[in-house]
């Protein structure tokens, strides 16, 4: 065997006798970053497949072609096997790959420079040999503990298990990424060139340029990373939007709550002050012995105490002041309102959030029923609920025209200020997770049916 053989082969095992350090970085970063669907030995099986289908294609295909072709190779295995929108499992890959080769060219200065004078060196060929193995392996360790520790700064910057990007998002999060990996692909491919039969090697060419390039590189390493710390800013800056938006709704439910309270505690005085009067009243009806008066004014004061006492009575106080209040909305608007609700005595639910989930399910379904303009649609509201184990399960219905809007997976309001509207479901869906709950619409025709479930005990 030609000691050029030799030489190919112990450069061909010294470079793949680091991939399973890299292929166990790589696992590391999509598992805390997107988390996996299936077990760890499928994410194995397809690293051993791309080993092979890279091998092949460094032996038939140019070096850009065999590149772009294993990415979408590997974006398509990622798809498969990960969480996550196909935008962001493509940022994954995409950011996994050009780290790797803007740390390449952050070296490609002292590999051109530094590693062929360590050769030059009066040695044997075993010799050289071995500092090739040494000097290979060494290298792409150096690289992937680079590599590892940019990974792990994003995966701890873009936590983005349990998040929901829209398509701006996720695009403000990849194009940048894309750029840079295009630009450094383009740039790391072209250190060779051919001129009529004869090879030039870029760095020999401009070698002020090379001595840059390790800084240039360096700042789009860090640009990357300043891109996820804004993106993740650009999100947090989003979420205490939401909250603020939630915290005035709560507010505004306190003082209308508040204010309920107080118009029932007015008329509650109002007919204590009068019961001296009520009294004389009723006492000289009977003394004239005008029983039809008696019964006509007893009838009268029955209807006034009627009205400070709940028709509803589901057993807990805040869901009683709440969906009375609702009811007595949909009846006074010609909105038909079934109530076959309870509340068990004891529950882990906080009555602010039992207000909240109430409070916005309703007035959902109220604003549903108004908006049906056909007299042959009844309009009406169904609230229910029935326990089964240590779950408590609600289920508010009602008449619907219009359909749904989704964007993203997520239900979006048709007013024209999203802003602070189209947040009830959103809330109701906050709410509900606190105690390991879910939420569940369905469509039906001309119906609108929600389910939500709470941990109760």
């Amino acid at each position: 065997m030609e000691k050029q053989q030799i030489n190919e082969i112990v450069i061909f095992l010294s470079s793949y006798s680091t991939l399973p350090i890299q292929y166990a970085v790589e696992y590391y970063f999509y598992r805390r970053f997107l988390g996996f669907k299936n077990k760890v030995w499928t994410f194995i099986l397809s690293a051993l497949l791309m080993t092979i289908i890279d091998y092949i294609m460094m032996k038939t295909t140019f070096e850009i072609s065999r590149i772009i072709t294993a990415d979408i190779i590997w974006i398509a295995i990622i798809s498969f096997l990960c969480y996550g929108s196909f935008l962001i499992k493509f940022y994954a890959v995409i950011v996994i790959n050009t780290i790797s080769v803007l740390i390449s060219l952050t070296f490609l200065t002292f590999d051109f420079w530094a590693l062929p004078r360590a050769h030059n060196f009066n040695m044997s060929f075993e010799s050289h040999m071995i500092v090739n193995i040494v000097d290979i392996i060494a290298i792409d360790l150096i690289h992937i503990i680079i590599l590892f520790l940019f990974l792990k700064s994003i995966s701890k910057l873009l936590n983005l298990k349990e998040k929901v990007l829209n398509l701006y998002e996720s695009l403000y999060l990849l194009i940048p990424c894309l750029a840079i990996y295009s630009f450094s692909l383009i740039f790391y491919y072209i250190q060779s060139i051919r001129i009529e039969n004869k090879k030039y090697y870029l760095p020999y060419i401009f070698p002020k340029l090379y001595y840059a390039l390790p800084f240039v590189s360096a700042a789009l390493l860090m640009a990357i990373l300043i891109v996820a710390y804004t993106f993740k800013k650009m999100l947090e800056g989003e979420e205490e939007q939401q909250e603020n938006i939630l915290m005035n709704q709560q507010f505004k439910l306190q003082l209308a709550h508040s204010k309920n309270i107080e118009d029932i505690y007015s008329e509650i005085r109002s007919v204590i002050h009068d019961t001296n009067n009520h009294l004389a009243c009723l006492r000289s009806l009977a003394e004239a012995n005008n029983m039809e008066a008696v019964k006509r004014y007893l009838h009268n004061i029955g209807k006034t105490v009627e009205r400070l006492d709940f028709t509803i009575k589901t057993g807990n106080p805040i869901a009683d002041a709440v969906i009375n209040e609702k009811c007595n909305i949909a009846r006074n608007e010609g909105i038909g309102f079934k109530c076959d609700f309870i509340m068990p005595k004891e529950s882990l639910i906080e009555p602010m959030d039992l207000c909240i989930v109430l409070s916005n399910a309703l007035d959902n379904a109220i604003e549903a029923c108004r908006k049906v303009k056909d007299n042959n649609i009844s309009k009406k509201i169904c609230i229910k609920s029935f326990i089964r184990n240590r779950y408590l399960i609600m289920e508010i219905s009602n008449t619907n025209i219009d359909r749904l809007h989704y964007v993203e997976g997520t239900i979006i309001s048709t007013k024209q200020d999203k802003l602070n509207h189209g947040i009830g479901i959103s809330n109701i869906k906050t709410a509900a997770s606190k105690y390991n709950g879910t939420v569940d619409v369905v469509e039906e025709n001309n119906k609108f049916v929600i389910n939500i479930m709470f941990r109760i005990r």
